[in-house]
């Protein structure tokens, strides 16, 4: 006699839980190499590079560098977008709530350091929100003086400033930007009081500072180089421990006097926040391939920045440090943008 077992629902259901556990078993060196082609194939469509400046400054200058080797080396499709405004927090903000894929890209600098200490509501968190990828590469900051002006060096402004309190003026690309930092940082190291004048951007200084309407701005030497080679300003100080091959007359701050006075103007590529670790290094590794060519190398060089590249990690930790640094100052002279 057969004995028959009863088909009750239980018994369905784990018989159907043991073919779902062997299809996804049969499946799974199937999804893997799928997967692993998926991450291999990015990028799959254009990437947007978002710089947070105008146009012709030097995050754009060498946001839009970075793009032409990407496409040079690797054949990507990378757009910039000038995404201005609020001292680069509508562009840094709209980069930080994109969706962490790779595709919407961040020219960070020096702002995306020290906005959090500028700014009493910030609409991101530069720590949460924004994943660092890759430094780029730093430049110094450079004291220009106006042609029409009588100063030579940074010790005749210093004269000047203490001769007739309040009579100088130092132009920058907005209130707290580096430039801007930068000047209040001379400031209160050389002890002496002068008028900010903020602009939209550095390079909407340079007319007002080649006319004399402007004394004296702080920029980095990436983009002060051409007006510096024309003639149309003058170098008198790099803010940097040594001098620049590229200006090898121009002494730095310390030599005159100002001791260990040190700026840079930087970039760096940062995604949003939550990035897949392996797409972070994959970009990490196509940018380093950029910045160690020689075409992008030799960019740099000849406009006095110095290259830097390195680990996601390495960036991280300069990050940090540069929001450090500027929290202090910026609470010290009680600066703020509204």
């Amino acid at each position: 006699m057969t004995h028959r077992i009863p088909f009750t629902p239980s018994i369905f259901r784990r018989r159907a839980l043991s073919l779902l556990l062997l299809g996804a078993a049969a499946l799974t060196p199937l999804i893997a190499p799928m997967q692993a082609q998926a991450q291999a194939a990015f990028p799959l469509k254009p990437i947007k590079l978002i710089v947070p400046y105008a146009a012709g400054g030097g995050v754009d200058i060498v946001g839009r560098g970075l793009a032409e080797g990407l496409t040079r080396q690797f054949g990507w499709i990378v757009s910039v977008e000038n995404r201005t405004g609020a001292g680069s927090n509508v562009g840094s903000t709209a980069v930080a709530k994109s969706d962490p894929d790779g595709y919407t890209l961040l020219v960070g600098s020096n702002a995306n350091a020290v906005n959090i200490s500028l700014y009493d509501s910030m609409p991101y968190d530069p720590v949460k929100e924004l994943t660092p990828i890759v430094f780029i590469g730093r430049t110094p900051m450079v004291m220009l003086a106006a042609p029409s002006t009588p100063f030579k060096s940074v010790r005749d402004v210093v004269a000047e400033a203490k001769a007739k309190p309040g009579s100088l003026n130092f132009g920058s690309g907005g209130s707290g930007t580096s430039e801007h930092l930068t000047s209040e940082l001379f400031k209160r190291r050389a002890g002496i009081q002068a008028t900010h004048i903020p602009y939209r951007g550095g390079a909407a200084v340079y007319p007002d500072l080649m006319s004399g309407r402007v004394q004296l701005f702080f920029n980095n030497q990436l983009q002060a180089m051409p007006f510096i080679k024309s003639g149309q300003v003058r170098a008198i100080g790099i803010a940097n421990p040594k001098r620049s091959p590229q200006l090898p007359d121009v002494p730095t701050l310390d030599e005159q006097g100002i001791s260990g006075f040190a700026a840079s103007g930087w970039w760096c590529i940062m995604g949003p926040g939550n990035m897949p670790a392996a797409l972070v290094n994959q970009l990490n590794t196509a940018v380093n391939a950029v910045i160690d060519s020689p075409e992008f190398t030799k960019r740099l060089e000849s406009l006095g920045a110095e290259r830097m590249g390195g680990t996601p990690q390495f960036l991280n930790e300069y990050f940090r440090n540069e929001m450090s640094v500027w929290a202090d100052i910026i609470k010290t002279e009680k600066i703020k943008v509204e």
